[in-house]
């Protein structure tokens, strides 16, 4: 069962730094990253569109502004995998500066805390090395709940957040059967037989359609970038599902990959802004988002954003 005490607490901490204004403006929060990451953004360099209306920006956070990591560890089987993960990541935590927060989450067993948001990376390295590798893959199952849980802290406070999630999940291992196995063996139409990822397809948007509510930005480090026809379309879900909250997944295609993967993901979550709008005077339940970026320095490079929130009914 997820304790959602700690966090909370950890929620109320950021926030007890008084706010610029008493009477804050209504808004909503996009996030935006640039590829390459060393690429720097103005704000005078962004023109933003809300349903095709000019927005106004009241603020933003770049990558010296204050970073929360909810890094969850979906970690299940093989430990020449696992193992250069740990170390990569306890590697690339101490290498965070100080105003960049970590929380470790474990997803086997529901999302479970192991230590709440935390500069101490002493702490933090022994809690990942202490982690027991097995059971069930999680990360399907437990999605919303962490971005549901990213989105409480960064509404709360004036700081960046991002979830991170290191998996080696396989399609095959969750408790629930995504596999839609044939149920008629004699039948040649039977559909389970022409269409074996629909299960996946459809948890998978269903679950875009409710990250869509959602504003934190989704990363995925997979381990290992599996060939079978099921989970090419699992690891091809979870690069639409990470899309569309404007962050990214990527896939190890070998064990010596696992540290550049990792390093590169926490560069580009480290190089994150976060763009605070004014909202329209009449509010849709769906905008449609589009950022303009004039910038002399940007040859090469590509903004990524996320073009959709649905707006949560009160």
């Amino acid at each position: 069962m997820l304790r959602f005490l700690p966090f909370l607490l950890a929620c109320f901490t950021f926030a007890a730094t008084p706010p610029k204004s008493s009477v804050p403006e209504p808004s909503i929060i996009i996030p935006l990253w640039v590829d390459p990451a060393d690429i720097k953004i103005a704000p005078s360099d962004l023109h933003v569109f809300i349903n095709n209306q000019p927005a106004r920006i009241l603020k933003l956070l770049n990558p010296d502004s204050d970073l929360i990591i909810l890094t969850v560890l979906d970690l299940t089987g093989d430990l020449a995998l696992v193992e250069p993960a740990k170390e990569s990541l306890i590697a690339e935590f101490d290498k965070l500066p100080p105003n960049v927060w970590v929380a470790l989450l474990h997803a086997q067993e529901g999302l479970a805390v192991l230590s709440d948001p935390t500069s101490d990376r002493t702490a933090v390295s022994q809690q990942i090395e202490s982690l027991p590798i097995s059971g069930k893959a999680g990360l399907l199952t437990t999605l919303d709940q962490a971005l549901t849980l990213a989105d409480g802290m960064l509404h709360k406070a004036d700081v960046r957040v991002a979830v991170l999630y290191i998996t080696d999940s396989d399609v095959t291992n969750y408790r629930e059967d995504l596999t839609n196995p044939v149920i008629n063996s004699s039948d040649p139409h039977d559909l389970s037989r022409r269409f074996p990822d629909s299960l996946i397809r459809e948890r998978a948007s269903r679950l875009e359609r409710q990250l869509a509510h959602t504003t934190t930005p989704l990363f995925i480090v997979h381990l290992q970038d599996r060939s079978s026809g099921l989970n090419q379309s699992y690891q091809s879900a979870l690069s639409s599902l990470a899309d569309s909250t404007a962050g990214l997944a990527v896939f190890c295609r070998s064990n010596g990959a696992i540290p550049e993967e990792i390093s590169k993901m926490l560069n580009f979550i480290q190089a994150s802004y976060f763009v605070t709008l004014a909202r329209l005077p009449r509010p849709a339940p769906s905008l449609q988002l589009r950022v303009e970026w004039s910038s002399d320095d940007k040859s090469g490079s590509h903004l990524n954003y996320r073009s959709r929130i649905l707006v949560r009914q009160r």
